[in-house]
């Protein structure tokens, strides 16, 4: 009997072994040769797209490809192959399927079509939705490269076309869509509401209307028709951010290692900011010389233009004074009376207790030196 419970145990032993030891098999194949494999076996091709820096692939393949029911549908489903993306056939691939973001996963056919494309860290639960999708014959992803294949470019299906390519991460291709439905959509068919996500505040902003972006552009200079089909503080909040959002960007430095500075750019932002009727333009002009300040290394004019104008800003303009703690440390310093009489004016006018008490450390630091 207890000969028999321990041929038990040790095979209880193997099982949960075996079981912890389940993971996607991947092949050693370019994937050339994996789409031949798969057209002998009747199967498609499951593509990770990797590079070796990459922390959420990393985080994939250790907790999610791991796991049986993972492995157990991949291995049977699907041949399986890892690229990366900066070796050997990786750079080619990159650009054949569009490979923007990491992890990246297709799964193609065996003549290497699309069936099915996502992106990112997931669950397993969703990792195995995504490749029940691609293993069936009527993926969204296929449906949808299909019909832009085939031409149709209605705007309808344009604009979804362009919300799919962002969500796969194919930024480059959303923006050449999103062109594409620009240049057949008249100016009133571009203000409408069904397009405002192209140019308004959401999860599309930062790839289709940051403020370097055609679509920001053309609605800054048309607000008037925007603002009679979204209402006037829809548009407003957008072109406020954008502007805060420069200020904020020249005071900590992002802008810079994006384009050069000109400062006819920035007289530029000023004629688009007057020519609107923001309730905050004021604030907006000043920022932009605040901008314009930082960009020619001002620090006195910088904090000289904050303490003017400090008292008469939104709190919530008042947030690019955290850009301004960097700028500061930039140029290595601050004027001591400057940077004391700031924190005093921020301390009496915010209601923001992590800007105040940010800038009472700074000024405390900068008392002990």
């Amino acid at each position: 009997m207890k000969k028999i419970f321990m041929i038990g145990i040790v095979l209880l032993t193997t099982l949960v072994t075996k079981a912890q030891n389940s993971e996607i098999h991947f092949e050693k194949l370019s994937l050339e040769e994996a789409l031949t494999k798969a057209k002998a076996a009747n199967k498609p091709v499951f593509v990770d797209c990797f590079t070796t820096w990459c922390i959420p692939c990393k985080h994939m393949e250790k907790n999610v490809f791991t796991i049986d029911s993972v492995a157990n549908f991949y291995n049977t489903n699907f041949i399986n192959v890892k690229i990366d993306m900066e070796k050997g056939e990786g750079p080619a691939l990159r650009k054949k399927y569009v490979v923007e973001a990491y992890p990246s996963y297709l799964i193609l056919n065996s003549d290497g079509k699309i069936k099915n494309k996502f992106v990112g860290g997931m669950s397993a639960s969703e990792f195995l939705g995504h490749a029940r999708k691609g293993a069936s014959t009527k993926s969204d992803e296929a449906q949808l490269n299909a019909r832009y294949e085939s031409g149709d470019r209605s705007p309808a299906f344009l604009r979804e076309y362009i919300k799919h390519k962002i969500k796969v991460m194919e930024i480059s291709k959303a923006k050449q869509i999103n062109n594409e439905l620009m240049a057949i959509l008249s100016p009133k068919e571009k203000a409408s509401p069904e397009n405002w996500f192209l140019f308004g505040q959401n999860r599309y902003t930062m790839y289709l209307s940051d403020l370097f972006s055609p679509n920001f552009k053309y609605m800054v200079e048309h607000w008037q028709d925007f603002a009679a089909q979204n209402t006037k503080d829809t548009v407003d909040r957008k072109i406020s951010s954008v502007y805060r959002q420069i200020a904020s960007w020249t005071l900590n430095g992002f802008y810079f290692k994006v384009k050069p500075y000109d400062k006819q750019t920035f007289e530029l932002y000023k004629s688009q900011i007057k020519k609107t009727k923001v309730p905050d333009k004021a604030q907006l002009l000043v920022m932009m010389d605040i901008a314009m300040a930082a960009a020619e290394k001002n620090e006195p004019e910088v904090t000289k233009l904050f303490l003017a104008n400090l008292g008469s800003f939104t709190e919530e303009n008042r947030h690019v004074l955290f850009d301004y703690v960097t700028f500061g440390r930039s140029i290595k310093g601050y004027n001591f009376p400057q940077i004391t009489a700031l924190s005093d004016e921020i301390a009496k006018t915010s209601s923001n207790p992590f800007l105040v008490s940010l800038f009472k450390d700074i000024k405390k630091r900068y008392a002990a030196n």
